[in-house]
């Protein structure tokens, strides 16, 4: 039985060091892209959100102004002499948004010179369709009339009178 024993642990140690060969020996079979890598494989896709709040430009509006001069008070429906003298400049300007966007204007009266004015879009747009992305062009318009220029300390080309305000909001309802 002793004899039996040892045969069988020689047959072990045999066996064992048959299975351990060093990696750089070419009795290694290697079976296709062995050693191979795992590749990704898509498991589930799903949508991405972003809340987007309204967006609204002004191309370069540190650049816009509305420079009045003097006109016939006829053009602009006013009565020549009663409502002497009378100015009226327009200013037009590009903007772009991403949505429909309704325009609006308030002046802010610097001095007593102006006394009575009124803002106006030309052609009655101060929309845009906001559904391109693309700049969309406005004019807004002051007009001012019953002028007190006796009121300015002297003659200037460019006496700061007041400051035009543009507004935006999208339309009412859904």
């Amino acid at each position: 039985m002793k004899m039996v024993k040892k045969s069988i642990i020689a047959l072990a140690v045999v066996a064992l060091m048959v299975t351990v060969v060093q990696a750089g020996n070419p009795v290694i079979k290697k079976d296709g892209d062995w050693p191979w890598t795992y590749k990704a494989i898509d498991l589930c896709t799903m949508p991405v959100y972003m809340n987007v709040g309204h967006y609204v430009q002004l191309f370069e509006c540190h650049k816009r102004e509305i420079k009045l001069v003097q006109v016939t008070c006829s053009t602009i429906g006013k009565n020549n002499t009663d409502d002497f003298p009378c100015y009226s400049d327009c200013e037009e300007f590009k903007v772009k948004a991403n949505f429909p966007a309704i325009f609006g204007g308030s002046l802010s009266k610097i001095g007593p010179i102006l006394k009575d004015t009124s803002i106006y879009w030309k052609d009655d747009i101060n929309q845009i369709s906001g559904s391109t992305g693309d700049w969309e062009k406005l004019t807004i318009c002051l007009d001012a009339w019953k002028a007190e220029i006796w009121k300015a300390t002297g003659p200037d080309d460019k006496l700061k009178v007041g400051e035009l305000t543009i507004n935006v909001k999208p339309p009412d309802g859904p």
